[in-house]
């Protein structure tokens, strides 16, 4: 018999289709709640929810707090919030952050559910309608080929490979540990397709105070994640790649990708890495722009892309001039996040007086007078 859940486990679990039926009609139309009083504190639970997506350090607790109704509402809010900022990286924190999210519930689900009850291969009947939901089938220790391929394809550890994994007649081998891993990655694919949503200008429009408020929160996490683009603290890898245009070297595919997405993640905008590639004997204003929208997700596809890591970059023949920072990382944006901290502990012990600014790639250093 089909399992129902309650409405306090459909509160954890709030993208499953019986958490969206449980509160359809329970609340006014979106228009009408925007103008409500009840509306003002489901928008600031959305709100808390997006703010928590973005916080560096994510914590979650095992209990959900307020009612099961506004807890789904709140989700259902946050992502039209998210779509009316349209804002890829935005999107994908929400997700990333709902996908985790599921994934400590269900690990964790013998703490909050007082309904818990194992089935089949040691898991809960919620875990199973969950995956079952998702199409995917959780007590079976294989997956089709296809699904496990687009699955894993953002996961870097080892043990996912196809290389390390057994493959028979059309199938996967999976473990019984990464079978929940697995499930969050379905959600997190799932809830990314999904969005952003078409939601109507006018309902942007009552919202917008809070998107101009969201937007400003989200950009100071970015700074305080990166920080203002810092040329210097590039890896080797980088530096020779704005080394190679600044020359007029044409740069391989491989090249403009890997540069494209680690100058894209580390907060500068899609016209000033178009214009880096000004200096390219074979610059294309117009096919620059696409590419570079192509592979920041701001193009028609919407996938944005993720760095190579260093294993990669040796791969294309790109990790060089590797120094002693380079043994202790293992990704160009691991590198560029540890030689920041390491620049700012010196600058700070110099006192603020150096005159150090901050550097567009690729530009002149002016020479500093003699003192």
């Amino acid at each position: 018999m089909e399992y129902s859940p309650s409405a306090k486990e459909l509160s954890h679990f709030p993208f499953l289709k019986k958490a969206q039926d449980h509160v359809r009609g329970r609340f006014l139309s979106l228009d009408s709640l925007l103008k409500d009083q009840k509306g003002e504190v489901l928008i600031e639970r959305a709100l808390v929810r997006i703010q928590d997506a973005i916080t560096p350090k994510k914590k979650f607790s095992p209990e959900v707090t307020g009612s099961a109704e506004d807890e789904i509402a709140g989700y259902a809010l946050a992502r039209v919030v998210v779509s009316c900022v349209n804002d890829r990286q935005l999107i994908d924190r929400l997700t990333r952050y709902e996908s985790e999210r599921a994934y400590f519930f269900l690990v964790n689900e013998e703490e909050w559910n007082q309904n818990y009850r194992q089935e089949v291969g040691e898991y809960s009947r919620l875990c199973v309608a969950l995956a079952e939901e998702l199409g995917i089938r959780i007590t079976l220790d294989r997956m089709q080929f296809a699904d496990y391929v687009e699955l894993v394809a953002p996961l870097h550890d080892d043990r996912f490979h196809l290389i390390n994994r057994r493959v028979e007649n059309g199938f996967v081998a999976i473990k019984k540990e990464e079978r929940y891993e697995l499930v969050r990655e379905r959600i997190r694919l799932m809830l990314r397709r999904e969005l952003p949503h078409k939601v109507p200008p006018s309902l942007c429009e009552q919202l917008a105070p809070r998107v101009i408020l969201l937007k400003k929160v989200y950009q100071e996490q970015m700074l305080q994640q990166f920080g203002a683009v810092e040329e210097s603290a590039f890896p080797p890898c980088m530096q020779a790649l704005i080394t190679a245009l600044t020359a007029g070297t044409n740069l391989t595919h491989a090249g403009r990708f890997s540069l494209t997405t680690f100058l894209h993640t580390i907060g500068m905008d899609v016209n000033g890495i178009a214009e880096l590639y000004a200096r390219s004997p074979d610059f294309d204003p117009e096919r620059t722009m696409y590419q570079v929208e192509h592979i920041t997700g701001r193009g028609g596809s919407g996938t944005e892309y993720t760095t190579p890591a260093c294993a990669a970059m040796r791969t294309t023949g790109l990790c060089v001039h590797r120094d002693s920072l380079c043994e202790k990382v293992s990704h160009p944006l691991s590198y560029y996040k540890a030689k920041k901290r390491d620049q700012a502990g010196k600058f700070s012990k110099q006192g603020s007086g150096t005159g150090k600014g901050t550097q567009k790639p690729g530009e002149e250093k002016s020479p500093v007078p003699p003192t």
